[in-house]
């Protein structure tokens, strides 16, 4: 199976860390959000669309190329990191991977280490080894989940 695992981290990289727990176990490829052309998404048999929660969603480069990729039928999953979580965070991108015609067979969140207003942290050390763990077992998931399969 063919994965592709597109991501967008800075800050403390903390989506990056869980991006390659990820790509450790199931063979992708990883992609930063803005290095990766819309037209070669279809070339995947799974896509796997991850940031950290800006202002409650995905960062805009996950969003915009959620938006620039062309409709096609595909199993994705998507993934998160934050000092805070919310189900509704994940909203706007679910939306709009479905509005493609993609199925999600999965979603992943964790915490991660986060500073607000310059001087507030929260997480420290997050994501650890478990939440790395985690990641991996869910990533393996994932190459069971139905819709997942090789496609042709």
């Amino acid at each position: 199976m063919k994965i592709l695992i597109v991501y967008m981290s800075y800050h403390h990289m903390n989506t990056e860390k869980i991006a390659r727990a990820m790509a450790e176990v199931t063979g992708a490829t990883l992609s930063k959000a803005d290095e990766v052309d819309p037209g070669d998404l279809a070339g995947y048999d799974l896509i796997g669309f991850g940031s950290g929660i800006y202002g409650g969603k995905h960062h805009t480069s996950i969003l915009a190329l959620a938006d620039e990729m062309p409709p096609m039928e595909k199993p994705v999953f998507l993934f998160s990191t934050s000092g805070g979580y919310k189900e509704e965070f994940h909203t706007p991108l679910r939306r709009k991977v479905i509005t493609k015609g993609c199925t999600i067979i999965n979603e992943f969140h964790c915490p991660g280490e986060a500073t607000f207003l310059k001087f507030i942290r929260v997480n420290k050390g997050r994501p650890d080894e478990q939440d790395l763990e985690n990641a991996r077992i869910f990533a393996k998931g994932l190459l069971a989940a139905p819709g997942a399969e090789k496609q042709e």
